[in-house]
C-alpha cells in the first residue's frame, strides 16, 4: 500500500467517524472526548524506566557503524501476562523517542524506522514473514514460500529504511510451533539482527511462552528482557491505592467515595484504613494483579460516573463495572462476596451449561475434568 493509498484509507476512516459526531449530540460528544481523554492518560512505574533505557540502548547500537564490531543485544523483550500493560508501555516509549519518529528523507519520502506488526494465531515461519511485509504495506504473492517470504522481507526492511521492528503478541510465533518451525523463528529473529549491510532490532512483546523461547542459545545473548511482573494482592495495596488516587482525582478531577462499611466485621467501630485496605486488596485479586488491569478497572468505574454527570467515585461504579469485565453472577461479585478470595475472575463467566460442555468435551478425548478454566495438561 502506497502513501496515497494509506492517506486516502485515513481520510476515508475519519470521514465515517466524523458522520458519527455529526449525528451525535453536543453533551454526549463532550462526555466521548473526557472518557477518551482519560483513557489516553499514561501512569508510568518504576519499570517504564528500564524499558526506556533499553529503547535508548537500541538507538545508540544503531550509531555504531556496520562495518564495526556489531553490539549482539539487538532485541529488547518485554515479558508478562495479559494485561500487565505491555503493549501500551512500548508504544508510549516509542513515541517518545525522536530518533525513532518518522520523517521526510532526503528525496521527499516519508520514512517509518519502526514498524509495529503483530503476530496473529495460528502463526507458522512463512505467515509470520508474511505478516512483516503486511506491515510493510506489501502484498506478497499468494504462494510465495516461506524462505523467499523471509528473504524479500529482510530485503524490504532496508528499502524502507526500518531499523526497528516491533512484534505484539510474540508468543503466537511459538506457542504451537514444533521444533523445526521454533528453529526456523529463532534463526529469522537473529538473520534480521544481524544482516551484514542493514541489521535491524527487534522489540517483542508476549506472554509466556516468549521468555522460554528467548532463553534458547541462539537468542539468549542478543537480547534485553524486561519482565512485567504481576502485583502481589498484599504488598501493592500503597501502589494501588496511588493508582486510584491518580486516576480518578488527578486524571478525572473527581473525587472518591467509597462507603466501605460493608467490609466491617464484628461490633468493632469501623478502622477506614483497613478497610480502605480490603477494598484495595479485592481490587487486586478482580484483577488477577496485573497492573494494567488495574487501571482499565479504575477507569471504567470513572467512566460510569462520568455517564451518571457525577463528580464522584463510588463503590457500586466498582461493583458494576467488575460485573461487566467478569460476567459474574451478582453473589459472585469480588467487591461485595464474602469469599471473594475464593472466586476466580477469569473464569466468573462460565455458567452451569459451560462447565457441562467443558467436561463432556474432556470426556470425550479420553481425559479427566480438571479446574475449570484451567488448561488440562
Amino acid at each position: 500500500m502506497t502513501d496515497f493509498e494509506k492517506d486516502h484509507e485515513a481520510r476515508r476512516s475519519q470521514a465515517a467517524i466524523d458522520r458519527v459526531r455529526s449525528l451525535v449530540g453536543d453533551d454526549r460528544l463532550g462526555v466521548a472526548d473526557r472518557i477518551s481523554q482519560l483513557y489516553n492518560k499514561y501512569i508510568p512505574l518504576d519499570r517504564d524506566e528500564l524499558l526506556r533505557e533499553a529503547l535508548m540502548g537500541l538507538v545508540a547500537s544503531v550509531t555504531t557503524p556496520i562495518t564495526g564490531k556489531p553490539d549482539k543485544r539487538r532485541i529488547v523483550a518485554v515479558c508478562g501476562r495479559s494485561g500487565a500493560g505491555k503493549t501500551t508501555a512500548i508504544v508510549k516509549h516509542v513515541r517518545s523517542l525522536k530518533a525513532m519518529a518518522s520523517y521526510v528523507d532526503e528525496d521527499g519520502v516519508t520514512i517509518h524506522p519502526v514498524i509495529f506488526m503483530e503476530a496473529g494465531s495460528p502463526c507458522t515461519p512463512r505467515l509470520l514473514a508474511i505478516a512483516g511485509l503486511e506491515a510493510l504495506g506489501h502484498t506478497p504473492p499468494e504462494r510465495i514460500r516461506e524462505n523467499e517470504a523471509w528473504l524479500l522481507f529482510r530485503r524490504l526492511l532496508k528499502v524502507h529504511k526500518v531499523m526497528w521492528v516491533v512484534i505484539d503478541e510474540a508468543q503466537n510465533a511459538i506457542e504451537t510451533a514444533n521444533v523445526r518451525q521454533a528453529t526456523v523463528i529463532g534463526d529469522a529473529f537473529k538473520a534480521l539482527t544481524q544482516m551484514p549491510d542493514w541489521p535491524v532490532r527487534l522489540i517483542l512483546a508476549g506472554v509466556p511462552p516468549l521468555a522460554s523461547f528467548l532463553a534458547r542459545k541462539q537468542l539468549y545473548n542478543r537480547r534485553t528482557v524486561i519482565p512485567f511482573d504481576t502485583l502481589n494482592v498484599d504488598g501493592s495495596v500503597d501502589l494501588i491505592d496511588s493508582i486510584l488516587e491518580t486516576v480518578v482525582v488527578e486524571h478525572a478531577g473527581m473525587e472518591l467515595r467509597l462507603d466501605l462499611d460493608s467490609y466491617a466485621s464484628g461490633d468493632e467501630e469501623p478502622d477506614p484504613q483497613k478497610l480502605k485496605e480490603i477494598f484495595l486488596r479485592r481490587m487486586a485479586h478482580a484483577c488477577d494483579g496485573e497492573f494494567g488491569s488495574v487501571v482499565q478497572m479504575i477507569r471504567g468505574a470513572v467512566e460510569l460516573a462520568i455517564l451518571d454527570d457525577r463528580g464522584h467515585v463510588t463503590l457500586d461504579d466498582f461493583i458494576k463495572t467488575y460485573t461487566s469485565f467478569s460476567g459474574c453472577r451478582p453473589s459472585k461479585n469480588v467487591f461485595t462476596a464474602t469469599n471473594w478470595e475464593e472466586l476466580e475472575p477469569a473464569v466468573a463467566l462460565l455458567r452451569d451449561d459451560d462447565r457441562a460442555w467443558e467436561e463432556a468435551r474432556l470426556k470425550s478425548k479420553g481425559k479427566n475434568a480438571t479446574k475449570y478454566g484451567v488448561r488440562p495438561q
